[in-house]
């Protein structure tokens, strides 16, 4: 199970709220516990050796025969994840 902190958790429920009611329409349905269950999940899958291991793994394919630093795999991943997020694709 991925470890996130307390602060941490806390964080991205709040976040995850406050743009859920940012209509001033949309209510909560879920309790705290159900969301801290949700986050903790996303969290294992994203730092699972299952994941870890496709994205490392599709990577190398794609740029075979360079094969990229853990480092910058990472950093290719975090900016793929926010500008797709940040063009609201799901």
């Amino acid at each position: 199970m991925a470890i996130l902190t307390a602060r941490q958790l806390d964080e991205v429920r709040q976040a995850l709220v406050r743009e859920l009611t940012a209509d001033g329409v949309t209510g909560i349905n879920f309790t705290k516990p159900q969301v801290n269950a949700a986050i903790q999940a996303v969290e294992d899958v994203l730092t699972g050796a299952a994941l870890q291991t496709a994205l490392s793994n599709a990577m190398n394919t794609a740029t075979s025969p360079l094969v990229l630093t853990a480092a910058q795999k990472k950093l290719l991943v975090r900016w793929v994840l926010r500008s797709r997020f940040d063009r609201g694709n799901d």
